[in-house]
């Protein structure tokens, strides 16, 4: 048996390494997606290497710091940084869920001091909180979405009723939040059933991603999620909606060949003490309502 030389040592090293790996060349193209790239995005190499980083394929957005919308604009310092650097980011993934990853960036040069690439590292920050709940026992004690992997109507319903009641003993402000896909059924009326599904969970999925594990989402009814924000005052879930609305919007699924993208309209409101079950949300599906009304894709806030 001979022995592997260097060069099959330093590629075995980078496929065996759990981090995703990927270098962009001074052209702004892909040149190298590791096996670690793969299994944290889904992209595989055939659909990576050669694109242009700053395509939809690779748009991402520094976590809490960019919106999806600023994510868009390619940045000369991205392809070309001065020295390393690691911040936070969101990569949207094949299917199109966002995925908090922590990147370095890290400037190659050749012996000149000419850049040559940019190789960047990054691995998920923590896990999310859809996936713990399904590696949860939620799941099995019959609390979970079959769909979209969402509590359930009566378990979000239960958890609103936590917070009316928790609220009445402690006066810590809480959100609502209710959202509706755009358009769906024209969705349904071009591609079918199975694309409104693949729809509600990348859009559950994206949702999830973007609330904090102190959040709940829920599917309230057939085409309407509601979200439930302790310790969220009104200034605070108009900036988690409206980052949430961008998030879904630059999202997609792949679906035979095209790409399926949506947006959302978002009501908000905010918990008083008065309330019930039915009277805060339905504050938030009047909202909801009256974002639909006027074109959808954005969000309404409704106080009182």
């Amino acid at each position: 048996m001979t022995n592997p030389g260097e060069r099959d040592i330093h590629r075995m090293a980078l496929e065996a390494l759990p981090l995703g790996i990927y270098a962009v060349n001074r052209e702004g193209k892909v040149i190298l997606w590791s096996a670690g790239a793969e299994k944290l995005t889904d992209y595989l190499r055939q659909d990576v290497l050669g694109r242009l980083h700053e395509s939809d394929l690779l748009k991402s957005g520094e976590e809490d710091q960019k919106t999806a919308q600023d994510s868009a604009e390619p940045r000369g310092d991205t392809l070309q940084p001065a020295s390393s650097t690691d911040a936070p980011f969101s990569v949207r993934c094949k299917n199109g869920r966002y995925l908090k990853v922590q990147v370095r960036s890290v400037p190659l040069r050749d012996e000149a001091g000419e850049f040559v690439a940019t190789v960047k590292v990054f691995e998920a920050n923590s896990p999310s909180h859809c996936s713990y709940r399904r590696r949860g026992k939620l799941g099995a004690y019959g609390c979970l979405d079959a769909l979209t992997g969402a509590l359930n109507h009566s378990m979000i319903q239960a958890r609103l009723k936590e917070c009316l009641n928790l609220y009445a003993l402690y006066p810590v402000p809480f959100c609502v939040m209710c959202y509706g896909i755009d358009d769906l059924s024209k969705l349904g009326d071009r591609y079918g059933q199975a694309a409104v599904d693949a729809a509600l969970r990348m859009v559950a999925d994206t949702f999830e991603s973007g609330l904090r594990p102190t959040d709940f989402l829920g599917r309230w009814l057939d085409q309407e999620f509601l979200a439930i924000l302790p310790e969220c005052g009104e200034s605070d879930v108009m900036r988690v909606a409206e980052r949430l609305r961008k998030l879904v919007r630059h999202a997609g699924v792949e679906w035979w060949g095209d790409t399926l993208h949506a947006t959302v309209s978002i009501g908000a409101t905010i918990g008083h003490d008065s309330d019930t079950v039915s009277t805060v949300v339905g504050r938030a599906e009047q909202a909801l309502r009256e974002s639909s009304s006027m074109g959808g894709n954005r969000v309404v806030m409704i106080s009182a």
